[in-house]
């Protein structure tokens, strides 16, 4: 009787250390991560949109690109002209609606950030955008 309790004591000991040890890997793994840079592109994005009738919409978007180390950071400031393209592009493709309701705002965010870490994991061979952030934005 004492036997099978004390297997179970020990079967949930152990379980109990390896996830301790793979807390602990977790842990180093993360401290192991290179800080957060923040590159601007800079001029602002300017361009215009999609108008119905015969306006003009124009929209200017201040962007913060967000990559993990010094390495990325320069992978980024290399290709710059190649993001300002991507990023203008992808403004024109876009229609009045999107452009100006506060809701479609996130998705377009999460769509640049896609076209951007596309277009530089097809041009350096890895990953190197975090995140992209719209820190101004403007439209009219």
């Amino acid at each position: 009787m004492l036997r099978p309790a004390l297997s179970a004591l020990l079967y949930f000991s152990l379980i109990f250390s390896a996830a301790a040890f793979a807390a602990e890997d977790a842990a180093e793994a993360e401290e192991e991560k290179e800080p957060l840079r923040y590159y601007q592109i800079s001029p602002n994005i300017m361009t215009f949109y999609q108008n119905t009738g015969r306006k003009m919409g124009y929209i200017v978007v201040q962007v913060q690109v967000v990559v993990r180390g010094d390495e990325n950071l320069e992978i980024v400031e290399t290709h710059l002209p190649l993001m300002q393209d991507t990023l203008i592009d992808f403004f024109n493709s876009q229609d009045k609606d999107t452009v100006k309701d506060l809701t479609q705002r996130e998705t377009l965010r999460t769509q640049a950030t896609e076209r951007i870490a596309t277009v530089l994991k097809d041009e350096v061979g890895k990953d190197v955008v975090e995140n992209v952030l719209f820190t101004q934005y403007v439209f009219q």
